[in-house]
């Protein structure tokens, strides 16, 4: 089977033009198409690790949810990011294929956010709605029983919240999968949404959640790990005979 076959496939299903703007999903490193597929490892990040998997599996396509390259060339990227010329440097050399499907993934109607609430065994809950990157839980839930599902679920154990009572039930909750937008959430909350789930808060988001009385959970960006999860799956499913690998970041720091 040639390596376009599956990448047709994620890309028909999850199209660029889905992407947000900036976003440059999509190949970050191809070779030829035409090739046979060999073995795919999905992940979310491309490192060391992940590249090692690769190199022991014999895989020629790594699926990720962040792009690989992110920067205009290459030699921006490595000023960005060092340790990716090396890991550049061997993909040439063994012809692995790198794709990335990021915001074209996140604004599907089953993209990461639905991931998440699925994951945790909400999804029955999820209440539809106009915009797609957000899943809105509507049932009442408090942060307390939200920090046990994420624990116990997507072993996700660094959060924080600006609120106090942890056994308060929030009856509308809103995941933005990783770094979601304060522009979105402000919006969200005058739309009745109690609270917000998601990552990478700033200094600067975290006084306008305060000035706005904005109720965040905030939990590590390793949310984001149920896109190899599903992509897996997908791929299980789909084509039978294909080798396909995740590798699955543990948390990369810890709140004291």
């Amino acid at each position: 089977m040639q390596l376009r076959k599956v990448s047709n496939y994620l890309l028909n299903k999850y199209p660029l033009n889905l992407a947000e703007i900036w976003d440059p999903c999509g190949f970050n490193v191809k070779f030829n198409l035409s090739e046979k597929i060999k073995a795919v490892v999905c992940a979310i990040d491309l490192t060391q690790e992940v590249l090692q998997l690769a190199i022991e599996k014999e895989a020629n396509l790594i699926i990720l949810h962040h792009p690989f390259k992110f920067a205009k060339t290459w030699q921006e990227e490595f000023i960005l990011a060092p340790y990716k010329k090396q890991i550049l440097t061997i993909l040439k050399q063994k012809r692995i294929n790198v794709l990335a499907l990021h915001t074209n993934y996140d604004n599907h109607t089953q993209g990461t956010s639905h991931q998440i609430a699925s994951q945790l065994g909400l999804e029955a809950l999820i209440y539809n709605q106009n915009n797609l990157y957000p899943s809105i839980l509507k049932f009442p839930i408090s942060v307390k029983q939200l920090q046990h599902l994420f624990k116990q679920k997507l072993n996700i154990t660094a959060m924080r919240t600006n609120v106090i009572d942890l056994d308060k039930k929030f009856n509308k909750v809103a995941i933005l999968s990783g770094s979601g937008p304060s522009t979105l959430a402000y919006e969200l909350c005058q739309n009745d949404t109690e609270l917000i789930i998601t990552s990478d808060i700033k200094w600067n988001e975290w006084i306008l959640y305060q000035q706005h009385n904005i109720k965040i959970l905030e939990i590590s960006h390793l949310d984001e790990q149920v896109f190899a999860f599903d992509i897996v799956n997908q791929l299980q499913q789909n084509f039978a005979n294909l080798n396909v690998y995740q590798y699955n970041f543990k948390e990369l720091y810890q709140n004291l």
